[in-house]
């Protein structure tokens, strides 16, 4: 019990003596700003930066700590870590063995397959030749399902510009004799 007493007394000191206060002024936006990167969630990236400074209140002004903004950043990414694993840990307790999946057999005739094959290298043949910002707009719209504007916003043109690379795109693939259905 005296041992809790005395760490409550170290953190208050801490509290009071400023350290812990302009660590956070100085750690909490870039902590959160890197937390939000690394998880993709601003939600996520607050839960962690409250965790990680309810433990560095928790080591409070202790004399082997140097850095606190290092011990932070550090305290983060062992959180991120942890984060991960639980979540890798879980993943494989809900998956399924490859082995018990039942998958229908798409490729049953070999002349699909070659069929298939041959009208995925006139595609790829024909995608090579276009202008590389023709490609480029494209690529984006087709895999990467993206909208005009946004690939606009990408490349730093207009959306009617996407539009006609699009366009352009479409149209040479139709010329080449690949049916080509608009998503």
């Amino acid at each position: 019990m005296a041992v809790a007493v005395d760490r409550m007394q170290s953190l208050r000191r801490a509290a009071q003596g400023g350290q812990m206060a302009e660590c956070y002024k100085c750690v909490d936006a870039p902590l959160r700003a890197y937390l939000a990167r690394q998880t993709r969630s601003i939600h996520d990236a607050e839960d962690l930066a409250q965790e990680v400074f309810l433990r560095l209140w928790r080591v409070g002004g202790r004399s082997e700590i140097h850095s606190l903004k290092a011990f932070a950043f550090k305290t983060a990414t062992n959180l991120l870590k942890d984060r991960s694993r639980r979540t890798y840990t879980r993943m494989l307790r809900n998956a399924v063995p490859v082995a018990d999946v039942d998958l229908p057999d798409f490729g049953g005739e070999p002349s699909s397959v070659v069929e298939s094959l041959q009208t995925l290298a006139v595609i790829a043949k024909v995608i090579a030749g276009l202008r590389q910002t023709t490609r480029d707009a494209f690529l984006q719209y087709r895999l990467e399902a993206r909208s005009h504007a946004q690939i606009a916003a990408n490349m730093g043109v207009s959306v009617s510009m996407v539009e006609k690379h699009v366009s352009c795109a479409m149209t040479a693939l139709r010329d080449a004799g690949i049916e080509y259905q608009d998503r």
